[in-house]
């Protein structure tokens, strides 16, 4: 399974994926988070402790350091009723328990399964996975940016070529402004 987020523009439940689709979440044998932002990974305290999934699941170290700090501040800030919290810290807190880390190009096997990320260049820690399974490559980008940034590298092309892309594409249909011209914009203002 790639990613466990929510939408954004909905509260509680209605919030959720959805996971009434998944017959037998203990069947999943891993759950590969791309990165820590809301509609990528504030869905996964709900899945780890609500559902019956018994799988793993994997981040990179900065992934699960603002995870963290940003899922304890999305628990406090939340102004929905008590009836549509998804979860409470202890359960968020009980989540970090259950979550490894990876390092960028570190091959881990798990039941005939090898996967191992590459930079994703989004956010800091962002990971794209590459999945192997059988004799068949498959490549998660999740959220991804090739422009290099001053503080962030540009998306890394991984030389193992895939069987199967899975893109993310959000803003694939949308043209940014340079980053120079958005740098003098941010400037000028500041």
């Amino acid at each position: 399974m790639f990613d466990c987020g929510i939408h954004p523009a909905y509260a509680g439940l209605a919030g959720l994926p959805y996971f009434d689709e998944i017959d037998d979440p203990s069947s999943i044998d891993l759950l590969l988070v791309s990165h820590f932002h809301l509609d990528h990974a504030a869905a996964l305290p709900y899945f780890l402790e609500k559902t019956t999934f018994k799988g793993r699941v994997f981040m990179t170290h900065p992934t699960k350091a603002i995870y963290k700090l940003l899922l304890t501040d999305y628990v406090k800030v939340s102004n929905i009723s008590i009836e549509e919290i998804l979860y409470n810290e202890q359960e968020l807190k009980n989540s970090m328990d259950k979550i490894e880390t990876v390092n960028y190009h570190q091959e881990v096997e798990y039941n005939g399964i090898k996967f191992a990320c590459y930079n994703a260049g989004h956010v800091l820690g962002a990971a794209m996975f590459m999945v192997q399974i059988a004799s068949v490559r498959l490549l998660y980008t999740g959220d991804f940016s090739r422009q290099e940034d001053r503080h962030l590298m540009a998306a890394e092309t991984p030389i193992i070529k895939p069987d199967i892309l899975i893109v993310e594409s959000t803003y694939g249909v949308q043209i940014h402004e340079p980053r120079k011209e958005r740098e003098a914009r941010f400037t000028g203002k500041a």
